[in-house]
């Protein structure tokens, strides 16, 4: 049975939700009060309706009280926001989760009882900052309460050393998932040397470090700083 969501708000970020919900093959109710944006849409979902999402009887005609879990996406309508929110968990929703465009705003939903608050622009924001502060840093995801996925640059002192040796767990605080490794294919076509990458699998203690591995690691942000430094 194919999951059903409801994406109210289709600015830029529910408008990519909600598209990209369907096209993973789930259906998709998608609400907003701009009717171009509805004529836009209607043939990408299963539903697309121009309607106020505060009115309770509208909601539950179009069957939002019975998905997996609503998106609210309004954008700087927070009043409508916090509105909706209260009613849908009123509704006893499955699932309410709310774009928060503040801090401010992300600890008012919290309070409210919303089961998830995102913050795409702040997350956005800080791995921006931390990708240009660190050369070492390529990529990190933060999953909440200080923890992150980081990818790194293997260190210098790293290299040629087993996985036991280095001692991530009790040194670092931090836990290797996996880790990236370079190699390198012959183009069959033009004859070029080509370097790529491929996932070493679950590394063990006797893994050794090569030149050029980018680590794949979960932890907090202060115990990855103490690797890079």
């Amino acid at each position: 049975m194919n999951k059903k969501f409801a994406v109210i708000g289709l600015g830029d970020f529910g408008l990519s939700v909600a598209l990209s919900l369907a096209e993973k093959g789930a259906e998709v109710i998608a609400i907003d009060r701009d009717m171009e944006i509805i004529e836009d849409i209607k043939d990408k979902v299963t539903y697309a309706v121009r309607m106020d999402s505060t009115d309770e009887k509208a909601l539950r005609s179009l069957g939002v009280d019975k998905v997996d879990a609503v998106i609210i996406s309004m954008g700087t309508n927070f009043e409508d926001t916090i509105l909706t929110s209260v009613l849908l968990l009123q509704m006893k929703v499955k699932k309410v989760i709310a774009r928060a465009t503040s801090k401010i705003h992300e600890k008012i939903l919290t309070k409210l009882g919303v089961d998830q608050v995102i913050s795409p622009d702040f997350e956005i924001a800080n791995k921006v900052a931390n990708t240009l502060m660190s050369d070492d840093i390529l990529d990190f995801v933060s999953i909440g309460e200080e923890y992150s996925i980081f990818q790194i640059r293997a260190p210098k002192a790293f290299i040629g050393k087993s996985l036991q040796e280095i001692d991530l767990r009790i040194r670092y605080n931090l836990n290797l998932i996996t880790i990236k490794r370079e190699y390198k294919v012959v183009d069959e076509a033009t004859g070029e040397e080509l370097t790529k990458q491929r996932i070493y699998g679950v590394p063990t203690s006797t893994t050794i470090v090569e030149e050029n591995d980018i680590l794949v690691l979960f932890g907090k942000e202060k115990d990855i700083k103490k690797v890079i430094d």
